[in-house]
């Protein structure tokens, strides 16, 4: 698992002498499961780090919750458009599993941008991430088949697959629970075919 001095290095190259205190601007929070945390119509003031858990983004579309976003351990997450931008966001970020997190307010990043200008290309590369993820997400949602997008998130994310609810992951794919169980029971009994018989061993 990632430590967030790991995950911020992964982004950029920063001097050792400067680490301690961009680390000492993250604050520590822990939030159990299904609790949520920032809701529709606010403003994102919060970066997230989740050092140990599972979160999504989520908004409601005729009465129901469509999950548009997962992150796990060693992953950042908020509503890019309303923490960058500093405006209400459509979304809901609700955590799936008791979680231990780092956060840094969208002020105290900005001033540790000031001040250190190499750390300015962390802001550039994490909203740039956040938007190729975006847009892989939607070329899938359009151009994709229920059963190759479910396919890509077992190998991209397996485990969302494992971990979250099913309800979630189907409204993420976009399509039905029903659906979802009939394309899991069919990739399992393939798998189960492509195993073939098990034949039992001569005594």
């Amino acid at each position: 698992m990632k430590t967030l001095q790991e995950a911020i290095l992964e982004y950029t190259a920063i001097d050792e002498s400067i680490l301690p205190d961009i680390l000492s601007r993250f604050r520590e929070e822990q939030f159990k499961k299904k609790q949520i945390v920032e809701r529709s119509g606010s403003t994102y003031r919060k970066l997230y780090y989740i050092a140990e858990g599972m979160a999504k983004l989520y908004y409601q579309r005729d009465g129901k919750d469509i999950t548009g976003w997962f992150s796990k351990e060693g992953d950042f997450i908020t509503a890019n458009d309303s923490f960058f931008q500093k405006k209400p966001s459509l979304l809901n970020l609700e955590f799936l599993e008791d979680s231990v997190v780092y956060t840094i307010t969208v002020q105290e990043l900005e001033d540790l941008f000031m001040q250190y200008h190499q750390f300015e290309r962390f802001g550039r590369k994490l909203t740039y991430e956040l938007l190729v993820v975006l847009s892989e997400k939607m070329y899938s949602m359009l151009f994709q088949p229920a059963e190759k997008r479910y396919q890509l998130l077992t190998v991209h994310a397996p485990e969302v697959v494992a971990r979250a609810p099913l309800g979630d992951i189907a409204s993420y794919l976009g399509i039905s629970q029903e659906t979802l169980s009939r394309i899991r029971a069919q990739k399992a009994t393939k798998k189960k075919d492509k195993a073939g018989p098990v034949e039992d061993t001569p005594a």
